[in-house]
């Protein structure tokens, strides 16, 4: 299920951050700037299993609501299971959203090859945008009606 995201959603979302991005992963402040900035678009999948009364979060979104994607992860436990997919979907439902882009560090060939099979391409080059490495520039866009 994808829903928005809660204060009580912070520490599980902060291990999964720390596992998909080791080399600059965002702190607890920034994600609560950003869940101020961006109330309506940031946005979690959570599963229940049958035997538990809690949710897991398994991954989240952050965009604005032109369609840039400022942060989207998935647990590494859950990759490749459509939790990216769907939460990629989910930003496709907001009204006037006509692309989605993001930046991409150049190293990171897992996140190159989620957004390339998912449409996107390659439009530039950041230089240093993570400070020591360059960022790919990468854009889709709509519909995304090939996302199911």
């Amino acid at each position: 299920m994808i829903r928005r995201f809660t204060i009580s959603d912070l520490h599980p979302l902060l291990d999964i951050e720390h596992q998909a991005f080791p080399k600059s992963p965002y702190d607890w402040t920034t994600f609560l700037n950003l869940q101020w900035i961006y109330p309506q678009s940031f946005l979690v999948y959570v599963e229940r299993e049958i035997t538990e009364r809690e949710e897991k979060l398994w991954g989240y979104v952050v965009f604005s609501l032109d369609g840039h994607i400022i942060s989207l992860a998935v647990h590494p436990e859950k990759r490749r299971n459509g939790i990216g997919r769907r939460l990629l979907r989910s930003v496709t439902h907001y009204p006037h959203i006509k692309k989605i882009w993001a930046e991409v560090r150049v190293s990171n060939q897992g996140a190159q090859t989620f957004y390339h099979r998912m449409g996107f391409e390659t439009i530039g080059r950041l230089p240093n945008y993570y400070g020591d490495e360059d960022a790919l520039i990468i854009q889709r866009f709509l519909p995304f009606d090939d996302l199911h």
